[in-house]
């Protein structure tokens, strides 16, 4: 199978899979037994075996969940494939239908910062800035006032 195609089945693989658990399952239900309908098979058998596979990726709820199923969907899309060559658009309209019907990816960002020497204060920012108010700074820091402008004050007093 070409490059093209097997990213195609994998695309509808995973459509139909992360639509079981959202509001995009009726139509990518309804488009999946509509595509296994060229092999001859009973609408209704095609129903149940979409309805077990979206009641255990439910159920379990797991990442492994996901994966087993967009595999075993994936493997069943590209036998059709292989038989059936012109179910390719049927598969792209499924695909084109159910993806902007499902939520946006989320991502999970994890940053960790770690100040070791005694006394030390680490800080970090992702997607935003540090905002240091007056009472929230280090033991040292505290004393001597809020930030750059204090330590430029005090320098200036010893001058005096």
């Amino acid at each position: 199978m070409d490059p093209e195609a097997l990213n195609l089945v994998q695309a509808g693989g995973a459509a139909i899979v992360a639509a079981m658990v959202t509001d995009a399952w009726h139509t990518a239900r309804t488009r999946t037994v509509q595509l296994f309908q060229r092999r001859g098979r009973n609408p209704r058998e095609i129903e149940a075996q979409l309805d077990r596979s979206a009641a255990r990726v439910r159920r379990e709820g797991t990442e492994a969940a996901r994966e087993g199923a967009v595999v075993r969907w994936r493997d069943d899309l590209e036998d059709l494939q292989s038989e059936y060559p012109d179910a390719a658009d049927d598969l792209q309209a499924l695909v084109r239908e159910v993806e902007p019907q499902l939520p946006p990816v989320q991502q999970q960002w994890v940053q960790k910062i770690t100040a070791s020497a005694a006394g030390a204060t680490a800080q970090g920012a992702m997607f935003g800035s540090i905002i240091n108010h007056p009472g929230s700074l280090s033991g040292t820091a505290a004393t001597t006032g809020s930030g750059a402008d204090s330590a430029a004050e005090e320098r200036q007093d010893r001058r005096a």
